[in-house]
């Protein structure tokens, strides 16, 4: 596993490189510095995906517990109280609207930076 996100990591550090190096050639042929910023944007989201593993993992896994559910029904712990089984249906529902909220959080972030970083050519696409 390790050795996996070491060649990842390696590989996002040259994606990084070759997105400065190709803005950054753009920039100094068209004169125009706005490239290099909006290399700043594409690299901020791609910090934002590594970082927001977690998220996307635990989200991934949300969705496997919601497809296991309903291919093999929801079932009730004979072994639980009534009480005990309010509070783990509670954690388990606070859980779930955390990494929900933590999913839309990831998908903003990166929608706002893409959009910081190239939102001023939507003009120019028609």
């Amino acid at each position: 596993m390790k050795k996996n996100l070491k060649h990842a990591s390696i590989f996002i550090y040259f994606l990084s490189a070759l997105i400065i190096i190709g803005s950054f050639y753009i920039s100094y042929v068209t004169q125009n510095w706005q490239w290099l910023s909006r290399a700043g944007s594409l690299i901020v989201i791609l910090g934002i995906y590594l970082t927001s593993s977690q998220i996307i993992e635990n989200s991934r896994r949300l969705s496997q517990r919601y497809r296991g559910a309903q291919q093999y029904g929801n079932f009730q712990r004979d072994w639980a109280s009534d009480k005990q089984e309010k509070i783990l249906h509670h954690a388990r529902n606070h859980e779930e609207e955390t990494w929900v909220m933590g999913k839309c959080g990831f998908n903003l972030l990166i929608l706002g930076t893409f959009i910081w970083g190239f939102g001023d050519l939507f003009p120019y696409s028609f």
